[in-house]
């Protein structure tokens, strides 16, 4: 017959205890297993909060300048903890010059501060106020400047219990900044900026090299109202020798003393279109606003003499002004009084501060001669034209 006892007191004991050791065991592997999910958790958020901050701040000091025209300045400001630069960054419209369109963005923050909203630029010491002028887009008499005032910056964040704790914010114009990342500190021995310039080549170099802006320099600012003036040079046109950011910052996991843990990054920002003249947009067909003249040059000292018709004009209103996009000079000729024009007889290159061009095909006593004149862009596109009359004989 089988054994229908229980088990013993001692069986159930030792069950217990081995029960224990498996239960104790296991929950100590489950709260290290715990524990390491918690460190890596906060490991990737910092990351996070590493690649986020770094990432957006190389790629907009990279377009820093962006379709700025060319009176309105590029770097406004550059300090330890801040870098203020102007730049196309948005547009609520189909822009074909923006960098991003979004038709969301108010409209307030895709295009330049007038002076009515001058105010003190945050992040800037001695406060430096912004802007001084009206900036015009590229070719217009009315239009504001596309070109908005972008502003990075390191700021204490006095709600943290660590009196060494930054927010990294970002503003757009007098808009009202916003967090990018939180818990970051100084790197130490480092500002979170640091800038380079371009050196002026010495005699006989090729090309320019980066050095570190003197500390002297700092904080470099663009003080002259209007970039490129005459006036706009020396500390105050130091700001569009600028080549480079070095950006260094550490992030913490939000603890402080022996619980803290930290990553640090360091990268160099270059600044492409930092002092680059934009001198084209090539939008609009190029304004002439000229007229030609048409005179008869006598060569007496050539047997028998000689005589030709010399064309001659201002320069158009869009290569000096405007859009400053025009490339060359388009003539056509024919006699006076024919109704049709031929294919254009000459292209004369512009740059020169007198625009000219001499007919030597003509003939003296011949019906009158009558000249047609356009300007022409690097669309190319050509201007309204004005004509004008040469004399009948010389």
């Amino acid at each position: 017959m089988r054994d229908r006892r229980g088990m013993t007191l001692i069986e159930m004991l030792v069950a217990l205890v081995i029960f224990s050791i498996i239960l104790g065991g296991s929950l100590g592997m489950l709260s290290s297993q715990s524990k390491m999910l918690d460190k890596s958790a906060i490991d990737m958020g910092m990351l996070q909060n590493l690649s986020f901050g770094g990432d957006l701040l190389s790629q907009e000091f990279r377009l820093s300048g962006s379709n700025v025209p060319f009176k309105q300045p590029m770097v406004l400001y550059a300090g330890p903890n801040t870098f203020i630069f102007n730049a196309d960054y948005a547009s609520n419209t189909d822009s074909l010059f923006a960098v991003f369109y979004n038709p969301g963005m108010p409209s307030g923050q895709v295009i330049a501060l007038l002076p009515a909203q001058r105010f003190a630029l945050p992040g800037t010491s001695p406060a430096f106020m912004y802007p001084d002028s009206t900036y015009l887009a590229a070719g217009s008499f009315t239009l504001t400047s596309p070109a908005e005032t972008i502003i990075w910056m390191f700021q204490l964040d006095t709600s943290s219990t660590d009196p060494n704790d930054y927010f990294l914010l970002r503003q757009v114009n007098n808009a009202a900044p916003e967090v990018v990342i939180r818990n970051v500190i100084r790197t130490p021995g480092r500002n979170f900026f640091r800038y380079y310039y371009k050196r002026i080549p010495a005699s006989g170099a090729t090309s320019a090299s980066l050095d570190t802006v003197p500390s002297a320099w700092m904080p470099v600012r663009h003080t002259w109202a209007i970039h490129g003036a005459a006036a706009d040079t020396g500390v105050s046109s130091r700001a569009d020798s600028l080549g480079a950011v070095e950006v260094a910052f550490t992030v913490t996991n939000g603890q402080t003393g022996t619980a803290q843990r930290t990553r640090a990054i360091t990268f160099m920002a270059s600044l492409p279109n930092i002092g680059t003249k934009k001198i084209t947009t090539c939008g609009s067909a190029p304004v002439l606003g000229t007229v030609p003249v048409a005179t008869w040059v006598v060569d007496s000292a050539v047997a028998p003499w000689d005589s030709t018709i010399m064309v001659s004009w201002n320069r158009a209103l869009d290569e000096t002004g405007g859009e400053t996009d025009v490339q060359s000079y388009v003539i056509w000729r024919r006699d006076q009084g024919s109704t049709t024009w031929p294919e254009p007889i000459a292209t004369v290159a512009a740059g020169s501060p007198t625009p000219q061009w001499e007919d030597e095909t003509v003939i003296a006593g011949a019906p009158g001669y009558q000249y047609m004149l356009a300007a022409q862009d690097c669309t190319p596109m050509l201007s309204g034209t004005a004509t004008v009359n040469a004399p009948l004989t010389p």
